[in-house]
C-alpha cells in the first residue's frame, strides 16, 4: 500500500476566474495485478477516509464484494484492504453516529425491492453485515430483473445522501421500470437507514436531457441557499443533466444538460464558502469548480493531464474502444476542510480486460490533493 513516510507535494497552480487551485502531485493509494477499481471514497464522521474499490469484473452479480480501506492521516496512508459484500457505492452517516454502506444491486422483496447491507459502527474501522437488509417500497411502477435468471433487479442505490431539514435522510436509486427503455432516477426517504420509500420523481425515461440511457449515477448536494441540486449521468461521452428542488426532494426543476461537464458516476462537494466541486470525466478525468455557489457555471481542471504530467511513466491514454480505456473515469471528491479537496480516480492499464500474466504493470488508485483558494 501508500508509503507511510509519504507526504503531500503541490505541483501545479491553475488560476481561474476568482479561484486559485493549487494541485499536489498524485498519491498512489494503491495497486493490485486483479482488479482494483471503480473507487469510492468519504469522509467519516471522526475525521477518517473511508474508500471501496472494486475487485471484480463489470458485470451484474447477485452479491457485489468491494475492497475496503482506511486512512487517519487525510489520504496519505491506507489501511490493508478488507473485503465487503453489499454495499460500496452509497454511504449514509445515521444521526446517532454509525454509517450504513448501502447496498448497490437490489432484489425483490415482497414489498418491494431490497438488499443485505453493513453497518459501521461509530468510530470503529470495521463493518457489520445485515442480512435482513435495507427495503425500498412504493416503487411507482413495476422494476423488472435485470437479466432473467438473476436475482437482481433493474434498481439500485447509487451516489451520495443527504439529512433533509427534519432529520429525514434522503437518497437516489436509478434504474429501469416495467416497459421504459431509459432509466430514470427516484429520491427515496428514510427515517432509520433501513426502510426507504420513494419520496419524488428526480427525473424519469421521459427526461429531455439527451442520451439513450436516461437518467442515471447521480449525486445530490445541498446548496448555501438550501436548495438540492441533483446531477446525473445520460449516458457516456454526453453532457450531465442537473434539476434543482426547493423543497426538500419533493420535486424538481425540469432537468437540463450541462453544456462541457461530462459524463459518468458524478460526485459533489460543497466547501464551506459555498463553492461547489463537482468531479467526472469518460473521456478523460476532470474537476469542475462553480465559484457562486448556484451550480450553472463550471469552470475545468484537466486530472488527467495532471496525472500524465507528474508520472509519465504509468501514464492515463484515452481510447475511443471503452474496453481498452485506461480508467473507468468513476471518480469522487470530498471536501476535509474548508479550502481542501481530495480526488479520487483510477488507472487501468489494460482497459476493461484483465492485466495478462506477460504484462508489467498493474491496476491502481490515485488522489490528488486541491487546495482552492479565492
Amino acid at each position: 500500500m501508500a508509503d507511510k513516510a509519504a507526504t503531500w507535494t503541490d505541483s501545479a497552480t491553475v488560476d481561474l476566474d476568482g479561484l486559485r487551485v493549487t494541485l499536489s502531485e498524485p498519491h498512489l493509494v494503491g495497486r493490485r495485478r486483479g482488479y482494483f477499481w471503480f473507487p469510492n471514497l468519504w469522509t467519516m464522521p471522526n475525521g477518517d477516509l473511508l474508500s471501496t474499490i472494486s475487485p471484480v469484473p463489470d458485470i451484474h452479480l447477485s452479491g457485489v464484494p468491494y475492497y475496503v480501506l482506511w486512512s487517519r492521516d487525510g489520504g496519505l496512508t491506507w489501511s490493508e484492504p478488507q473485503v465487503s459484500c453489499d454495499g460500496g457505492q452509497t454511504l449514509l452517516h445515521l444521526h446517532a453516529g454509525d454509517s450504513i454502506m448501502l447496498p448497490y444491486d437490489l432484489r425483490p422483496r415482497p414489498d418491494g425491492i431490497g438488499a443485505p447491507h453493513n453497518i459501521i459502527p461509530a468510530g470503529q474501522r470495521v463493518f457489520d453485515y445485515v442480512p435482513t437488509g435495507v427495503v425500498i417500497t412504493g416503487m411507482p411502477a413495476p422494476v423488472p430483473l435485470i437479466l432473467p435468471g438473476l436475482d437482481v433487479v433493474s434498481y439500485s442505490f447509487n451516489g451520495q445522501t443527504l439529512w433533509l431539514e427534519d432529520g429525514t435522510y434522503l437518497a437516489t436509486a436509478y434504474g429501469h421500470f416495467e416497459g421504459d427503455e431509459r432509466d430514470s432516477i427516484v429520491a427515496v426517504e428514510s427515517s432509520d437507514g433501513a426502510n426507504w420509500s420513494v419520496r419524488s420523481i428526480v427525473a424519469d425515461a421521459s427526461c429531455p436531457v439527451p442520451g439513450r440511457g436516461g437518467p442515471s449515477e447521480s449525486a445530490i448536494c445541498r446548496l448555501q441557499d438550501g436548495r438540492i441540486m441533483c446531477v446525473f449521468r445520460v449516458e457516456s461521452k454526453f453532457p450531465f443533466g442537473q434539476t434543482f428542488s426547493s423543497d426538500e426532494g419533493r420535486s424538481w426543476t425540469p432537468a437540463a444538460a450541462m453544456p462541457g461537464v461530462f459524463s459518468v458516476q458524478p460526485s459533489l462537494a460543497v466547501m464551506a464558502d459555498g463553492a461547489i466541486a463537482l468531479s467526472g470525466g469518460r473521456p478523460g478525468l476532470y474537476l469542475w469548480l462553480n465559484a457562486d455557489g448556484a451550480g450553472l457555471r463550471w469552470q475545468q481542471i484537466d486530472i488527467l493531464a495532471h496525472h500524465n504530467s507528474c508520472h509519465p511513466q504509468e501514464p492515463i491514454t484515452y481510447s475511443e474502444d471503452l474496453s481498452r480505456q485506461q480508467t473507468t473515469a468513476y471518480t469522487e471528491v470530498v471536501a476535509l476542510d474548508e479550502k481542501t479537496l481530495l480526488y479520487i480516480y483510477d488507472r487501468a492499464p489494460n482497459g476493461w480486460r484483465r492485466i495478462p500474466e506477460d504484462m508489467n504493470d498493474t491496476n491502481s488508485v490515485w488522489l490528488v490533493r486541491a487546495t482552492v483558494e479565492r
